[in-house]
């Protein structure tokens, strides 16, 4: 029995185009002092990667109007002495940070309320800071406090397909953990049962990132439009991953 063409061609498999990502680059991670980071011939560059991360805030409706590093020195004076920096190289350009320093949940008279509480309110309500969230604050009643020891910050990767959704900002906490155990080693803290780590996270922008790598959320804090220079009002999360042993 013959087939025609017609028929061949409905009996052909599909074709499946498969798309494989690049491989990760070559790169090193240096952690860094505060007094280590000042004395570096970089700062300008790093100050200008994470402020490009930063203004990248990908599918959402949200617009940084400012940024986040206004100077070479403030990331350093953010950590204090007791934080450090992580900074990822490749070919000695610096594509990636994150650093690590003190818990501070009260340093901008936050209000906290419990996992789940902005919920009840619509996206537009949240945006524009309605009378209904706004009011709602006030019961202090449902506040909670947020207690931690050290706390993520900057968590920066360069906006370049070379870089992104390839582990290195994961690779850089990670080294920010290992260091942290290293000074409490040697500080002589070898109970590393109630120790842990935080992040504050845009719930809308990075929340869902950081769930996925084991945080969960132990507050939230609403934050008015032009919060931080963001367009919008948002909802932050302060979050918590106890380390690992």
């Amino acid at each position: 029995m013959s087939t025609t063409t017609e028929e061949r061609t409905s009996q052909t498999p599909e074709l499946i185009k498969i798309i494989q990502s690049s491989p990760p680059p070559m790169y090193r991670i240096e952690i860094f002092t505060p007094s280590e980071l000042l004395k570096q011939p970089f700062l300008r560059e790093l100050r200008d990667v994470i402020n490009a991360s930063y203004y990248d805030t990908g599918a959402t409706p949200f617009v940084k109007t400012g940024p986040r590093i206004r100077s070479d020195t403030q990331l350093a004076d953010e950590l204090q002495e007791s934080g450090f920096t992580a900074i990822a190289f490749a070919q000695n350009a610096v594509i990636g940070t994150a650093s690590l320093k003190a818990w501070s949940p009260d340093s901008d008279d936050a209000v906290w309320k419990p996992s789940g509480y902005f919920e009840q309110f619509s996206a537009d309500e949240i945006f524009s800071a309605s009378t209904t969230v706004l009011d709602s604050l006030d019961g202090e009643s449902q506040n909670v406090t947020c207690e931690g020891g050290f706390e993520v910050v900057a968590v920066a990767i360069k906006p370049d397909p070379r870089y992104r959704r390839k582990g290195i900002a994961e690779s850089l906490v990670k080294a920010c953990e290992e260091e942290l155990k290293r000074k409490m080693s040697l500080a002589g803290c070898t109970d590393l049962a109630d120790s842990c780590i935080m992040v504050k996270s845009i719930r809308d922008i990075k929340g869902a990132y950081w769930l996925k790598r084991g945080f969960r959320v132990v507050g939230e804090q609403y934050c008015p439009p032009f919060t931080w220079n963001y367009n919008n009002g948002f909802v932050l999360w302060a979050m918590k991953r106890e380390l690992s042993v």
